[in-house]
């Protein structure tokens, strides 16, 4: 009888798992399980297509466009293999560029992208595509503190520091051939003081990712894992959040995309939540290769000028429609006579809107996004409206103002 008992008491234990199943936790996903507590990484989503929108053609000297930074508001590319040791601050209404940086004591062998820790720059130097040997993979890193003021600059040797490294998987540096290795990269970000690579496989079309430190010296660049990227990966970028973004294009079927990564263990990128957004043809979009964040969500890609047929050029960009609400912004509950957001009436006739605007602080800078989520005007400084805007629903964000209300978001009614 005492057994019996015995299993009587724990068979209601055995019923009730102690722990949570895992599965898709995403509810836009096809398998999403609402009774999933972990996310397991096994979301599969619909086929979804979306066309950035072009904001302006790059200036000739950026022809060659492949990596962008935001660094302290301002948006940063280099050119690709064989160009000048610059970075280049550039308008993102005209595409011109406004400084010209050139780093002491660098050669750009092959820089593919860049990233930026919130005071350093890092360049990557790490495209291995003409044989697959190169031995000379590294990193510049250098403080935007370094950068003097001007229009063109030198950023002195001293203050450049050298991120060396090797793949820890590579053994063969015998010569491959052009486009033939799985040890070229042209994606890079920063988190948690660390490097993040993703490299572009020209054989199996996956994308490795790799982590090395983000300090100065001779590292192996550790691998963690690959996936299968359907094409090659040229661009990356992370947001505060953790979203992640892998620029690309397919081979022979000239489609542009972007895979977003998010709802990850730990720094394991491919591990949680992987989806692939369609960006169109080529022929239309151009070979993408830079990308970066302004904020979660929203962003900028650029594209190199192919012969004479298409220009380089900038895009802008907004994911926030396929992300669950755990990795965008909290947005912040109006308040009444808090900051200059308040000068803003809303609703607001168009005829009000420019005298509006024109009341923020000299400090601030704006951009204005559509419902559809295009980018479809930004400020100067100081704030200046254009004289006629559709009408339509839009998004006001304030950007670098040291003032109250910095990073108000307002929904501008225009009737």
């Amino acid at each position: 009888m005492r057994h019996r008992f015995l299993f009587l008491l724990l068979l209601p234990l055995s019923a009730h798992p102690l722990r949570a199943q895992p599965g898709c936790t995403d509810p836009q996903a096809t398998n999403y399980d609402p009774a999933a507590a972990s996310n397991d990484g096994s979301c599969v989503y619909p086929a979804t297509a979306y066309a950035p929108v072009a904001i302006t053609p790059l200036a000739t000297a950026l022809g060659e466009s492949s990596g962008l930074v935001v660094a302290n508001g301002a948006v940063w590319t280099h050119n690709d293999s064989g160009g000048a040791p610059e970075i280049y601050q550039i308008d993102t209404l005209s595409g011109a560029v406004l400084k010209t940086v050139t780093i002491g004591g660098a050669a750009n062998v092959d820089w593919e992208d860049m990233a930026f820790d919130g005071t350093h720059f890092y360049v990557g130097d790490f495209g291995n595509n003409a044989n697959g040997n190169r031995t000379d993979l590294n990193i510049y890193k250098f403080p935007l503190a370094a950068i003097p003021p001007g229009d063109a600059v030198l950023v002195p040797e001293t203050a450049v520091e050298t991120i060396a490294f090797v793949y820890e998987d590579q053994a063969d540096f015998t010569p491959q051939g052009a486009n033939n290795t799985r040890f070229d990269c042209e994606a890079m970000c920063y988190r948690d003081g660390q490097l993040h690579l993703f490299t572009k496989d020209w054989i199996d079309q996956n994308s490795a990712h790799y982590t090395l430190p983000a300090v100065a010296g001779a590292h192996t660049a550790l691998r963690d894992a690959a996936f299968f990227a359907g094409g090659l990966i040229t661009g990356a970028d992370i947001t505060a959040k953790g979203v992640i973004v892998l620029l690309g294009y397919r081979l022979g079927a000239g489609q542009a995309f972007m895979w977003l990564l998010y709802d990850y263990p730990d720094s394991h990128f491919f591990s949680g939540n992987k989806r692939e957004i369609a960006l169109g043809s080529v022929l239309a979009v151009g070979q993408v290769e830079g990308i970066c964040f302004r904020d979660t969500g929203y962003g900028y890609i650029s594209n190199e000028k192919v012969l004479s047929l298409i220009p380089a050029r900038l895009y802008g960009f907004d994911i926030s429609a396929w992300l669950p609400a755990a990795f965008l912004p909290a947005k912040a509950p109006v308040k009444k006579n808090d900051g200059p957001c308040d000068r803003l009436p809303n609703p607001v006739g168009a005829a009000q809107l420019p005298e509006g605007l024109n009341g923020l602080p000299a400090d601030a800078r704006a951009e204005l996004w559509d419902s559809a989520g295009r980018q479809v005007w930004q400020s100067g400084t100081p704030v200046r409206m254009p004289a006629s805007v559709s009408p339509g629903v839009y998004t006001l964000r304030l950007l670098e103002t040291r003032s109250p209300g910095q990073g108000c978001y307002r929904l501008l009614f225009i009737k």
